[in-house]
């Protein structure tokens, strides 16, 4: 029977052959658009084809955490009703879809133990989990297709008053797309099981929201995703 010890390892095994075979992938996938970008014929079949790719990607990241199942195509959905709120350009808001669907990404880099932690985290814990955007960042931007995402993951969790990290932006200095992916996961996190505590109801993870308005969220952002929420059957494509 394999001791507490022996099933670290096993799963810090794990989690490293994952990780690199994801890599693998990830440089394959690179070539490969690489190749079809050559024919424009093809391009509509490539974007649907690197768009279920991400969501296999995050189905994965999100496989390691059962009490954030679907975490990330949630992320993506009220992304897109936030930039659609908000009038953004087609363009931008299809690239603040692939960041929200993989602005975890990067946790691929991080324990099991420590995404599913009932208490609070260490100090060197959650230095730690402060590495997955940095990570993800390094990921999304060694692909072509996915390079302009990069910088939404690097900063979804930088805040409006610059005391988020990594590198403590503020304002406008954060590209809108991640302030966009900044207030939704949050959102997301708060009406979701954790670990550590039960989900709040709607209108209470919108009354923290609207809390910290202009303090950790943009609070443009912050009010049209709670005009977006309080409209009756917005919602009901959100799964």
């Amino acid at each position: 029977m394999l001791n507490v010890f022996s099933l670290s390892v096993l799963s810090a095994s794990l989690i490293a052959i994952l990780a690199i075979l994801t890599f693998i992938f990830l440089f394959k996938l690179r070539d490969l658009n690489e190749s079809i970008k050559q024919n424009q014929g093809l391009k509509k079949n490539l974007d649907i084809f690197n768009f279920d790719i991400i969501q296999t990607l995050t189905k994965i990241i999100d496989a390691k955490d059962p009490y954030t199942g679907n975490h990330s195509v949630r992320v993506r959905q009220y992304s897109k009703l936030i930039a659609e709120k908000l009038k953004l350009p087609v363009v931008e808001i299809k690239k603040i879809e692939y960041a929200a669907l993989m602005h975890d990404i990067g946790k691929i880099a991080v324990s099991e133990t420590i995404l599913r932690k009932d208490c609070d985290l260490s100090d060197e814990e959650m230095e730690i989990i402060k590495m997955h955007p940095i990570i993800g960042y390094n990921i999304a931007v060694s692909m072509t297709f996915f390079s302009d995402t990069a910088p939404l993951i690097l900063y979804h969790h930088e805040r409006y008053d610059g005391n988020g990290y990594p590198e403590k932006l503020s304002k406008n200095q954060i590209p809108i797309g991640a302030r966009i992916i900044c207030v939704a996961d949050a959102y997301d996190a708060m009406v979701s099981d954790r670990p550590y505590r039960k989900s709040l109801p709607k209108e209470n993870a919108i009354l923290q929201l609207q809390k910290e308005s202009g303090i950790q969220f943009d609070p443009i952002i912050v009010q049209a995703f709670a005009e977006i929420l309080r409209l009756p059957n917005t919602l009901k494509d959100v799964s």
